[in-house]
């Protein structure tokens, strides 16, 4: 789906219009609407769409979406009604009731249904006019995908303003069969509403009941899913935990399971019975549990016949009073239902065998999705620990809010290690060469407008159009074409491919779905025609990069960087906008994507930063002959204190037996471990090897530009291990992650190289240069 409009239009006369033949006169409303059935818009002149609303003069919410296929109706429109339309021209446009602005809706020459959708009606003919300081009282929106003709049709109909439009229509029929077929059809629109209206309550009771069985709010879809758990056992107890189990993420769930199992162990004087004690272990090391475990059988004779098996019970667990439910107004009568609770007497507690609800909660802490395991772990828990429960579930709670903060701290935090020698202390003429670069670390993670991110949604004012690429843009007859969403199928299936235990080779491990999927992938897509709708490629705000300086923009905190994903001439063409976060107000929900992007290579995977000052010096070619000399010499590095093994680039202490190596594994020393970063980075020094460093100087006026943003196809290399940042060391090694852990934005430029911009420090006017190296 694309949206090349979303904002507010001006209307006069209470008309838009959507045209297609620049050289034919706009027809009346009349001709427009002649042999239709409704009245909101009007599609009977070929090559022209006129569109009703309720303002009379002023701007009104309007959004135009080009879909592949129907889109879903959302509910949230009060007036909705569908036409045929097919441009007449290459250049559809969106007009304006006066005239003065058009948006060019970028539509192929072929049929199309459009759905005309409106809200607020009848505020708006209310209103009339609105002049500027007005608050918004109607939008509308526009959506076009390919379909067959067919006659106009009325979907919904609520307001009076557009009962009055589709009566006029009505009213105009030029024949009794007209006539007929219109109040056929109107009776078939009401009939329809009424019917939506009523699988509309039965729905919201539906989920109104659900509300109050989940501890009133609704569930996740995980927690829906987790239903064969006891999950629903444990509500009753503390709705709370249960919903705080559920976003904390597995690693919690898993620390969360194994704690208690344990407590429920402790609970029941189990922890010194050997083969209690060794499941535990073998639990908490992620390991299967040993026998008798192993055999539900095996495991209850185990525990009736072990004499270290302590005989403890305790009064059961009783979950408080849970509210009676009481079902929302009748939508018919407006009546509330009386729900008279039935005088139950309070049951007595029995006493209950405390081992022999600890042992369920070890076999639970072992299952392998780790909901499912806290949350039968906490149940078994629980019902161990009876009377005494809120002890448990107190140090559940706490446990949960401790680890999520220390997980998520873990996940923000990047520590590169310190350099293998003080560089200076080799060349000290390099020291005020020096420069602070930012390593940005992107990781994957799920980023908001509000977050510094890379591929992650921007903070971008609704009322702004969406910048697009008018190309050209150019297939290699041999790639794959694929839409955005494309790369994200295959990239979740090639990830739980990756982490999925099966069949040698890997193909093996797809499901028939998963097949299915990568079938309808490969099948392609169309090349796209016209303008492109621009990727979100980085959003960086200042409080976090504080190295980013707006150029002369003092009210700028905000930098967002997107591409065309399509090669202009041999990488993505990119567009800088720098911004006030405080002046965004209203946030664009779904911007538009493009039909297709040239790579997968090209789409970056949403990833949170975790931004790190380190300390960069030039690469060795922009060094004066002199300072290479010096980094080339031996020696010197001799002198630092530190020398390397030629093979694997392990440091070792110097001693008289020690030989020089060539200045060339001095020069490498240099340029790939010492001097610039690798990976995304904002600031720091050129980096350079796919060419000698060339010039940078602004094509305005000649001034030398300055680096803003690396945007790197992978993190580290191998062969420089030292870049690794220490919170990374072990995950490094793994060859089934799934991104890669040295490349978690799965970008890949001109074939493993990095994207540099560099910006003009006179005038953020001026343009910025790409570099690829």
């Amino acid at each position: 789906m694309r949206r090349p409009v979303a904002g507010e239009v001006r209307v006069h006369d209470r008309q838009i219009y959507v045209e297609s033949d620049p050289d034919s006169a706009r027809p009346d409303l009349a001709k427009a609407l002649a042999y239709q059935i409704g009245g909101l818009c009007g599609a009977a002149v070929p090559g022209v769409i006129v569109l009703s609303t309720g303002l009379y003069a002023g701007d009104v919410g309007f959004a135009v979406e080009v879909h592949d296929a129907a889109p879903v109706l959302d509910p949230v429109w009060d007036d909705v009604m569908e036409v045929s339309f097919r441009p007449e021209s290459e250049r559809t446009r969106l007009v304006q009731g006066d005239g003065e602005a058009a948006w060019d809706l970028s539509l192929a020459r072929t049929d199309y249904r459009v759905r005309y959708c409106a809200r607020g009606m009848d505020e708006g003919r209310e209103l009339s006019t609105r002049v500027a300081g007005e608050s918004r009282a109607d939008s509308y929106l526009l959506q076009f995908w390919p379909a067959p003709p067919r006659p106009d049709e009325v979907i919904r109909h609520t307001s009076r303003m557009a009962g009055d439009l589709h009566g006029n229509v009505r009213r105009t029929a030029r024949t009794p069969e007209q006539l007929a077929e219109a109040e056929r059809l109107t009776r078939q629109v009401f009939q329809r509403a009424a019917e939506e209206r009523a699988e509309q309550a039965a729905e919201g009771r539906r989920l109104h009941h659900e509300e109050w069985e989940w501890g009133g709010r609704l569930p996740s879809e995980r927690l829906r899913g987790a239903r064969e758990s006891n999950v629903l056992g444990l509500l009753r107890f503390d709705s709370d935990l249960v919903h705080a189990l559920d976003v904390v993420g597995p690693e919690v769930q898993r620390a969360v399971a194994l704690l208690a199992a344990r407590r429920a162990c402790e609970a029941a004087g189990l922890t010194d019975v050997p083969w209690v004690a060794q499941a535990l272990s073998e639990s908490a090391e992620g390991r299967p549990l040993p026998p008798p475990f192993d055999d539900p059988a095996r495991m209850w004779e185990a525990l009736r016949s072990d004499p270290r098996v302590p005989d403890r019970t305790v009064l059961e667990a009783i979950p408080p009073e849970w509210p009676p439910y009481v079902p929302p107004p009748s939508a018919d009568t407006g009546r509330k239902v009386v729900v008279v609770p039935l005088a139950v007497t309070p049951r007595t507690p029995g006493r209950i065998s405390q081992p022999h609800f600890a042992l369920p909660a070890v076999l639970a802490a072992a299952k392998l999705a780790p909901l499912i395991a806290a949350l039968d772990a906490v149940w078994h828990a629980l019902n161990t620990y009876g009377e005494h429960y809120p002890e448990l579930l107190d140090e559940i709670r706490s446990v949960c809010a401790e680890r999520a903060m220390s997980i998520a701290a873990a996940l923000r935090t990047r520590t590169t290690p310190p350099r293998l020698v003080d560089v200076t202390a080799v060349a000290p003429q390099l020291a005020p060469l020096a420069r602070t670069a930012t390593r940005l670390h992107p990781r994957p993670g799920s980023p908001t407008p509000y977050d510094s991110s890379v591929g992650g949604p921007l903070l971008w004012p609704a009322d702004e159009p969406w910048p697009h690429c008018e190309g050209p843009h150019k297939w290699d007859g041999w790639n794959e074409i694929l839409s955005p969403e494309d790369v994200r199928q295959r990239r979740r299936i090639r990830a739980a491919v990756a982490n999925r235990p099966g069949g040698d080779p890997p193909g093996t491990r797809y499901t028939p779905e998963e097949l299915a999927i990568e079938e309808r992938i490969k099948a392609g897509r169309p090349w796209p025609e016209g303008p492109i709708p621009l990727l979100p490629v980085a959003q960086l705000y200042v409080r976090d990069v504080p190295l980013l300086r707006p150029p002369k923009q003092a009210e700028a905190d905000l930098l967002q960087v997107l591409w065309c994903p399509f090669d202009h001439p041999a990488q993505p063409e990119t567009a800088l906008f720098w911004r006030s976060a405080a002046a965004v107000t209203d946030i664009l929900d779904t911007p538009p994507e493009p039909p297709a992007i040239q790579f997968p290579g090209y789409l970056p995977e949403p990833c949170l930063l975790a931004p790190e000052q380190i300390t960069e010096y030039p690469n060795i070619m922009e060094l004066g002959k002199e300072l290479q000399r010096q980094l080339e010499d031996w020696r010197r590095w001799q002198a630092a204190g530190v020398a390397l093994d030629s093979f694997d680039n392990t440091p070792y202490p110097l001693d008289s037996s020690d030989t020089p190596y060539s200045k060339d594994f001095y020069n490498e020393l240099y340029t790939g471990r010492m001097s610039v970063a690798p990976g995304w980075k904002v600031g720091g020094w050129t980096r350079w090897g796919l060419t000698d460093p060339l010039p940078r100087l602004c094509p305005s006026c000649g001034t030398e530009m300055d680096p803003l943003l690396t945007i790197a196809s992978g993190e580290w290399n191998s062969n420089y291990p030292d870049w690794i940042p220490d919170e990374d060391r072990a995950r490094s090694l793994s060859s089934t992650t799934h991104p890669e852990p040295h490349n978690p934005t799965m970008l890949d430029l001109a074939r493993g190289y990095d994207l540099q911009l560099h910006v003009c420090p006179v005038s953020p006017d001026h343009p910025h240069i790409e570099l690829i190296q």
